[in-house]
């Protein structure tokens, strides 16, 4: 019985995975970052007291160039019964190598409420002139 109870236990502390979303399509220009995705966690009590934001993690890092987190404080706008108010956001930037031009991609989890949620992009670093 207690082997039946720990496997039980295991298992529902086990996180259960999203399926991966099609890569989103994003453009930059040749050394200029872009960001990737804001984590905000608004509690819907309209307070902006901090609810906890899940830490992303990189999966599969880009080849020609790198990943920043920043972590901020974001302006919610007023909405429905709530105020205007400031809660923390977590900032996911790409930075291309200076001098590279072409594709890129980076896959990034967040792991919330025992749920993990991957997020694709597929980068494209452009070269002077090409329109974004």
């Amino acid at each position: 019985m207690r082997r039946l109870t720990i496997a039980c236990l295991a298992v529902l502390l086990t996180p259960v995975s999203t399926p991966a979303q099609d890569a989103k399509q994003i453009k930059t220009k040749k050394g200029e970052s872009v960001a990737l995705v804001n984590l905000v966690n608004a509690k819907p009590d309209c307070s902006s007291n901090m609810n906890p934001i899940a830490v992303p993690i990189v999966r599969d890092r880009p080849t020609s160039g790198t990943i920043q987190m920043t972590i901020l404080v974001a302006n919610i706008a007023a909405s429905g019964n709530c105020p205007a108010r400031r809660v923390p956001v977590i900032t996911l930037i790409y930075t291309p190598k200076a001098d590279f031009v072409g594709e890129d991609a980076v896959t990034i989890e967040v792991d919330s409420d025992n749920r993990v949620t991957s997020l694709s992009y597929r980068i494209s670093v452009l070269a002077p002139g090409e329109s974004l």
